[in-house]
């Protein structure tokens, strides 16, 4: 027998693919997570206060108003990063463990679509995703979620904007949930990462480590930034070197390649000054014309960008360190393929009195060639180990030339205290310097869990997309100019525990300038993110302006108020106010849902989204009824593979008992022809039978069609109960 009432949801059931007892429940993840449950979002959290228990809320409440069977989709930059999404899903949500698998490129492609099929949570390194997508392999019109973890990737050609537009263009209905710490310091930027992942930026959704509901979950973190001076050989040799630089500067700016002119061109010009004179030169070079001088200033500015590196390398590593890069320009010059640049610098007698001088230092006073934020730095370390022998301490620089001096200087000077590891990407740069397989890293990884390393000297491979253990000190021993990777530094402690960071820098350099520059953004970022009306002045998305999550019941945010809270200053939410809101009388009264939709009913045709557009109330039941409008009319989207026409004039005999009028809907959406012809026997078949039976029996071809139905007969219906 025919179900003809929708089901009523038990109010004290428990949100069905969640294992509650897994779950600390902060009122803050489950207030983001509610407003989340059906608009695209970008999370922006500190690290450490759980984004990934934010996807899983949103993805667990999706579900449940969709199609079972329904997917999400979970992306990451790196496979590490990955698994632990995997595993943190799987042991967080009821739907069962062969459900779920992790796609990465090591699978082949034919049987990535058979796994895509057969599960329901499924993981994916975003380029293992775009290229299936890029080769039609399969569609996404059964993903109702897909959660874009560190979301700050989404720009330029990186693979999560292409797959953001191929999902919003596939399927209509389906969410996008960014999580990210570091979205961008300046609005511009956080602008373009919402509008290439299709977040409106009313729904950006953010956290600091100042607000008042977070605070409680987060460990004390301590910022201390440490100065140091140039040696006098440092100086001295950075001034010979500054002077090679201003020579070339001086000559682009008689040529007219820079538009700064003064006696001291260093003070003025910076290093990306030089970057974009290069690509408009190498413009000039393929365009046609007079080309006088221009193949010249190439030549000079790539020898300024050697000599910036130069400068740089005395600032934020050492001598001993621009020692090993002039070897390799001397070692490249004599290589037939060398370019006239690192020919010209290598016959420089000024070069070759620094090597000189430098080879003799490090023959007779190697001590001399260490910088003194090593010193520094081993100095801290001792002290740290001395207090606290089982802490943890990641160690973050630039170069891999400096991660092996500094690992190798360690490990003899570490009065026993200190068990250093070099840690770095797969890439192998030399056979002096190879890079670190996947499975080493990990190997690495787990031994400085275990504390038998007690140090990691890391490039910026250790700042994202791995599973480092809890570290108790994170020092820059170089500074980034980059916010993002700022916040990735520093979000490596203070997770469980305590946490300090330290910030080794040069004084009066370029070096104490990038750390100004990373601060002075990431106030900035928070100060962006919090005055979100600034940001909607520019950017409108496709939504309407001023969209609530009221005009739908299943996503009504949880009121502060309504909150319980748990042991004196925690703040926690129980599941069922996530589930269920409890009226408050602070609050406006949710519109009365006109239009129901099933569970069940498909995703690729939108109807969620574009009735939330047109702020037209309705809510998601469990009922074999696709589309119940004001309790009158119901509309059924039929399989036109799976027309019965006596099976399903029954059931409409049925169901006219209940309701004014009856419409069936024959879905020829991207219909497959079983044999040549069958379509327009299908529709012919279909038109015979309405008319026939007097019945409202309707074929459609595209997903709109379908809509323009339903809201014209929503509106004709409701103003003939308004007009009685």
């Amino acid at each position: 027998m025919i179900e003809l009432e929708e089901r009523k949801s038990n109010k004290n059931s428990k949100i069905k693919y969640l294992r509650e007892k897994q779950i600390e429940h902060r009122e803050y993840q489950l207030k983001i997570a509610q407003a989340c449950a059906s608009k695209n979002s970008l999370v922006v959290l500190p690290t450490g206060l759980g984004k990934t228990i934010i996807g899983v809320y949103v993805a667990a409440k999706i579900l449940e108003n969709f199609p079972p069977k329904t997917k999400v989709i979970v992306l990451a930059p790196t496979r590490p990063l990955i698994n632990q999404h995997y595993d943190s899903f799987r042991s967080l949500m009821t739907i069962p463990e062969e459900q779920f698998v992790v796609l990465t490129g090591k699978i082949p492609p034919e049987k990535r679509v058979d796994f895509f099929r057969e599960n329901q949570i499924v993981f994916y390194t975003p380029q293992t995703l775009r290229n299936d997508l890029a080769n039609r392999k399969y569609t996404l019109e059964s993903v109702c979620l897909i959660v874009f973890d560190e979301a700050h990737h989404a720009s330029g050609d990186y693979a999560y904007t292409l797959i953001a537009d191929e999902y919003m263009d596939q399927n209509p209905d389906g969410t996008i949930l960014g999580l990210t710490a570091s979205p961008g310091a300046t609005k511009e930027k956080i602008k373009a990462l919402c509008k290439n992942l299709h977040v409106p930026l009313e729904n950006i959704h953010t956290r600091t480590r100042k607000d008042g509901d977070v605070k409680t979950y987060l460990k004390p973190m301590d910022v201390y930034k440490i100065g140091v001076n140039l040696t006098e050989l440092m100086e001295n040799i950075y001034l010979s070197i500054q002077s090679l630089l201003e020579e070339r500067l001086q000559y682009l700016s008689q040529l007219g390649f820079l538009s700064v002119k003064a006696d001291s061109l260093y003070a003025k010009v910076i290093r990306k000054d030089l970057l974009k004179l290069n690509a408009e030169l190498v413009k000039l070079v393929q365009r046609d014309g007079d080309k006088t001088g221009v193949y010249s200033a190439l030549s000079v500015n790539a020898q300024g960008l050697i000599l910036f590196h130069m400068l740089e390398l005395i600032e934020q590593q050492g001598l001993d360190v621009l020692l090993i890069y002039l070897t390799k320009v001397k070692q490249d010059a004599r290589k037939k393929n060398s370019s006239k640049a690192v020919k010209i610098l290598a016959s420089d007698h000024r070069i070759n009195q620094i090597f000189i001088e430098l080879k003799k230092n490090e023959d007779y006073y190697p001590e001399r060639l260490i910088h003194p934020k090593f010193y520094v730095l081993e100095k801290l370390l001792v002290q740290e180990f001395e207090n606290n022998p089982p802490s943890r301490v990641l160690v973050f620089v630039k170069l891999r030339d400096s991660v092996k001096n500094i690992t190798n200087k360690l490990k003899v000077n570490g009065k026993n205290l200190i068990k250093p590891a070099r840690f770095v990407g797969q890439s192998t740069k030399s056979k002096d310097d190879k890079g670190l397989s996947q499975k080493k890293q990990l190997e690495i990884l787990d031994q400085f869990k275990q504390g038998n390393y007690n140090v990691l000297i890391s490039t910026n491979v250790g700042e994202e997309g791995l599973d480092i253990a809890e570290c108790d000190l994170v020092v820059f021993y170089d500074v980034v100019a980059s916010e993002i990777r700022f916040i990735q530094r520093k979000g490596r402690t203070a997770r469980h525990r305590e946490g300090k960071v330290i910030i080794l820098y040069c004084k009066d350099t370029h070096d104490e300038i990038y750390m100004h520059i990373a601060l002075n953004k990431l106030k900035k970022m928070n100060f962006n993110l919090k005055s979100g009306k600034q940001l909607k002045t520019t950017y409108n998305n496709s939504q309407a302006p001023g969209e609530t999550i009221t005009n739908a019941r299943l996503i009504t945010e949880v009121p502060l108020e309504d909150v319980k809270k748990i042991n004196g200053n925690q703040k926690q939410g129980n599941l069922q106010s996530y589930i269920q809101k409890t009226p408050s009388a602070k609050k406006e009264k949710p519109l009365t849902a006109e239009i129901k939709i099933s569970r069940s009913f498909s995703v690729k045709f939108g109807i969620r989204k574009k009735l939330q557009r047109d702020q037209i109330p309705f809510e998601v039941v469990k009922s074999i009824i696709h589309l119940n409008l004001l309790d009158r009319v119901i509309i059924q989207v039929i399989d036109p593979h799976q027309f019965v026409e006596d099976v399903l004039l029954k059931k409409i005999t049925l169901l006219s008992k209940k309701y004014h009028l009856i419409v069936s809907i024959f879905d020829f959406v991207n219909f497959n022809e079983e044999f040549r012809e069958e379509e327009r026997l299908i529709k012919q078949k279909v038109i015979k039978w309405g008319q026939t039976n007097d019945l409202q029996a309707i074929s459609i071809d595209n997903p709109e069609e379908l809509y323009f139905i339903v809201k014209n007969i929503y509106l004709h219906a409701k103003k003939k109960i308004e007009s009685g």
